[in-house]
């Protein structure tokens, strides 16, 4: 007698609903593995981008702009979120005119916002190390890095009055950060 191999219909469909169960449950993980590879994947370029200007302004004794920038070759009230550039800026008027080229830039990713009440457009870096914005008060403040999962998934970047970035969950007043 011939034996037929191979799936009764009932087998398959139940063999179909385990993994469609299984593929329920795998994709808000990956979700969140994919939100979060963005806002580090953010914040890590903007931070070396801040190591970067404030190690080129002590090391070069001169002052170092950090600024929005929607293009990388100029600075712009765009928005954190959309890119900035850092640059040797000889004269201190927070341009990059002729002569001064941009060292450092970066793009914005989608989905990721990066705002500062204390640094609106820019901030420049001293030949001391310490920062300078454009309040002459302003020595510190914060960046925060949100998604569309809001404060509670946010990541800071603080300006300590040394200069020096850092990360932190919380604002440098221990608030909790505002996210668009």
């Amino acid at each position: 007698m011939d034996r037929q191999n191979g799936f009764t219909l009932m087998e398959l469909l139940t063999t179909m609903a385990v993994a469609a169960l299984l593929a329920s449950m795998a994709v808000p993980s990956f979700t969140t593995l994919s939100l979060n590879s963005k806002r580090v994947s953010s914040t890590n370029e903007f931070v070396s981008a801040l190591h970067f200007a404030r190690s080129s302004a002590v090391l070069r004794n001169e002052r170092f702009t950090v600024c929005q920038s929607s293009d990388g070759t100029a600075c712009g009230a765009v928005g954190w979120d959309k890119g900035w550039l850092a640059f040797a800026d000889l004269n201190a008027n927070q341009i990059v005119d002729f002569g001064e080229t941009v060292s450092r830039s970066g793009l914005g990713i989608e989905g990721i916002s990066i705002t500062s009440a204390e640094f609106p457009n820019f901030f420049i870096y001293r030949p001391n190390g310490r920062v300078m914005a454009a309040v002459a008060t302003t020595n510190s403040g914060n960046f925060a890095v949100c998604d569309r999962r809001g404060a509670a998934h946010a990541r800071v970047i603080i300006i300590d009055p040394s200069g020096r970035p850092r990360l932190s969950k919380t604002m440098n007043d221990g608030s909790v950060p505002v996210c668009p």
